[in-house]
């Protein structure tokens, strides 16, 4: 199992879930806010620190996680978003 983490700018979020939709993803969870700072500043979406960011995530077997991370990395880069990131990252299911 693998999960495909995407750390999203949020006024991309139902641009996001639409096409996680189109994908025909198993699951997704969002977490509508998500603040922070890192190599790209400080991001709390207020007027201070703008660009807010919102979090999704889904699980799917290897096979479909690597095929949806790789859709969603062009997806992203034919917007022309340059804030949205992605990640793949292997998860153990717990009973």
């Amino acid at each position: 199992m693998k999960m495909v983490l995407a750390m999203a700018n949020a006024a991309r979020l139902n641009a996001l879930r639409e096409e996680l939709m189109a994908a025909a993803v198993s699951g997704y969870s969002v977490m509508p806010v998500a603040e922070g700072a890192g190599r790209s500043g400080v991001h709390a979406g207020d007027r201070v620190h703008p660009g807010a960011l919102s979090a999704a995530f889904v699980v799917e077997s290897d096979e479909r996680a690597v095929a949806l991370f790789d859709r969603l990395v062009r997806w992203r880069d034919a917007s022309g978003d340059e804030v949205t990131r992605f990640f793949l990252l292997p998860v153990e299911r717990q009973a």
